[in-house]
């Protein structure tokens, strides 16, 4: 029986307006979709939410954890600025030149509805306290997140 590999799991609590998570992937594109997927995971109910709608997004950052902070701070802004929130997240991580990188995702999901979706807690920011990503030696790929809710 194969094993599936974890994509994130939620931290002990860091403070009381915070929640921690990690994210894992076997390579940087599935680092950022776990990733998000995490994220609003925490906002709602992924099994709720339907691929009705689909937004694409370019980014670019000088360092993959600044893009990747970059990605997670977008995926709270599309909730705030245009009411959506995604359970399917599809990301084209690359380093383009020596230190820049740039992702291009394709985000399905739909427009928030109370009466439909089971809403979590909202997301005000993605902090840079003890963010950080990493990869392990013949392993996947992580990031630790710290949201402020």
């Amino acid at each position: 029986m194969k094993v599936k590999s974890r994509k994130y799991k939620f931290l002990p609590d860091i403070a009381t307006a915070d929640i921690a998570y990690e994210a894992f992937g076997k390579n940087y594109n599935e680092l950022f979709e776990n990733a998000g997927l995490a994220l609003e995971s925490v906002m709602v109910n992924l099994e709720t939410v339907k691929s009705s709608r689909v937004k694409k997004i370019k980014l670019q950052a000088d360092s993959l954890e600044n893009l990747l902070f970059t990605f997670l701070q977008e995926l709270v802004f599309l909730k705030d600025a245009e009411q959506l929130l995604f359970n399917r997240i599809k990301c084209d991580v690359r380093e383009v030149n020596s230190g820049q990188w740039t992702a291009n995702s394709e985000l399905s999901g739909e427009e928030i509805n109370p009466q439909k979706h089971k809403l979590g807690v909202d997301v005000k920011a993605v902090t840079k306290h003890l963010f950080k990503v990493e990869k392990f030696p013949k392993r996947a790929f992580h990031c630790q997140v710290i949201l402020d809710v």
